[in-house]
């Protein structure tokens, strides 16, 4: 698939998103009952009156970052180092986005589960970290390019 002029290997690009996704929520999950377990803070039926979720929110971005970062290792592995450009970043990050915004609604709002919320929860709740997640997303294959290039260029970040 040719997407503004970048060849997208979209199996893969899916396949790396799917790792990636279900790796954040699992890790996501697993920081907010960490966090449960150590300061035994009660359960509670609404998500967001939830503390041990409440306290893991400010380090949402943070671990999503590392973890569509690890994406884009995922996807351009075995890339020619002159394909992995800034372009290309762009338009996988694009593209990992387009799927997680619908997704997201699909499984966190639409679904109806424990942990499920309504619309204005999910999107004025959240705020501002659920928009700093999506900037994580969309940046991911970004931040690994340039932490390639410094790589390879022998530089530490």
């Amino acid at each position: 698939m040719e997407i503004a002029g970048v060849v997208l290997r979209w199996k893969r690009a899916v396949g790396a998103f799917l790792i990636a996704y279900v790796g954040i929520t699992i890790l996501g999950t697993a920081l907010s009952f960490a966090i449960a377990a150590v300061r035994h803070t009660p359960s509670t039926s609404e998500p967001l009156q939830n503390q041990a979720y409440l306290l893991s929110e400010p380090f949402l971005p943070f671990l999503n970052l590392a973890v569509w970062i690890a994406g884009g290792w995922i996807y351009f592995r075995g890339f020619n180092q002159k394909q992995v450009t800034r372009k290309a970043s762009i338009v996988l990050g694009l593209f990992w986005l387009a799927i997680a915004l619908p997704l997201d609604f699909v499984a966190f709002v639409a679904i109806k589960t424990p942990i499920s919320l309504n619309p204005y929860d999910f999107y004025v709740g959240q705020f501002p970290w659920i928009y700093l997640i999506y900037v994580a997303v969309f940046v991911g294959p970004l931040c690994y390019l340039q932490m390639l290039h410094s790589f390879s260029r022998g530089r530490a970040i």
